[in-house]
């Protein structure tokens, strides 16, 4: 991709069973490879096929039909990817093309189905036919549920200063949002909680219209109808919200999620998902 960042990004578009398209985010693509035998797992979860060794790495392989409930089409490549710091080899069927489009273009999951959903937005690709953008990150979390759960210890000097913050947390996966609550939620930190950056800048006006600002912004940057990417510029060109301290937090490969923060004017950007690097830049953002 280009490498100034803007809000139409490309995304992989690949059929699964019964000919059902999905798409993720270019960004996490590394490279594609041709399925070949892979070495069994002894004791992993169903969806995960084995692991294939790319120039001396040892890649877990996840089987991206089994992995949302789904037989039929046998897989075709590899797309190996990098989520939240971690490279997998995804199985997916026949890749079908590479779509651009604007955040604007995605609409995200209703929020009624959000709890069940294995996918965060939908768009129509170039044929017409409708493409779920899936949640990798609760995918893979759901094969990993005890990653990240170890809690970290805060002074309570530095635990004060973060509780008396307006705090708004915002990422289109259930999955991600549940994680950062969590942490906030074990130290009795309160916060506010958006599904996408549209819902965020609401919020974000609402309380500046209140005269109780957001003071700590923790968002996604790939979210459908707002991404974080624009939200933060949103932020950064309104004087109302322009003072919250932003940090973008992304399963992004470290060094795009830097550039992307640099570029949008956030304070930092932040590879999920580390519940210690996570209090840290809050804290970093309370002066803490």
């Amino acid at each position: 991709m280009n490498q100034k960042h803007s809000s139409r990004q490309e995304y992989l578009v690949f059929s699964l069973a019964h000919n059902q398209m999905y798409a993720f985010s270019t960004l996490k693509v590394q490279e594609i490879v041709s399925v070949s035998q892979f070495s069994q797992l002894p004791g992993s979860h169903p969806a995960v096929a084995g692991t294939l060794t790319l120039r001396g790495e040892t890649l877990a392989v996840v089987d991206l039909n089994r992995a949302i409930g789904l037989q039929g089409e046998p897989p075709q490549s590899v797309v190996v990817c990098e989520i939240q710091g971690t490279r997998y080899g995804l199985l997916v069927g026949t890749i079908e093309a590479i779509q651009v489009c604007d955040s604007g273009d995605i609409t995200a999951i209703p929020a009624r189905l959000a709890r069940q959903a294995l996918s965060t937005g939908v768009f129509r690709d170039g044929q017409d036919r409708l493409v779920q953008l899936l949640d990798l990150e609760r995918i893979i979390g759901e094969l990993n549920p005890g990653a990240g759960t170890a809690m970290p210890e805060l002074d309570a000097a530095s635990l004060a200063r973060i509780r008396a913050q307006k705090i708004l947390i915002c990422d289109d996966s259930r999955f991600a949002r549940r994680q950062m609550a969590r942490v906030l939620e074990q130290h009795g930190i309160d916060y506010l909680s958006a599904p996408n950056g549209k819902a965020a800048l609401s919020i974000l006006k609402r309380e500046a219209e209140r005269q109780e600002p957001v003071q700590i912004l923790v968002s996604d940057i790939e979210m459908p109808e707002l991404d974080g990417y624009q939200l933060a510029l949103s932020v950064r060109a309104n004087q109302d919200l322009d003072p919250a301290y932003v940090i973008l937090h992304s399963s992004l490969n470290p060094a795009i999620c830097e550039r992307i923060s640099q570029q949008a004017g956030a304070d930092e950007g932040l590879t999920k998902f580390d519940p210690h690097a996570l209090l840290e830049a809050i804290g970093r953002g309370a002066g803490a």
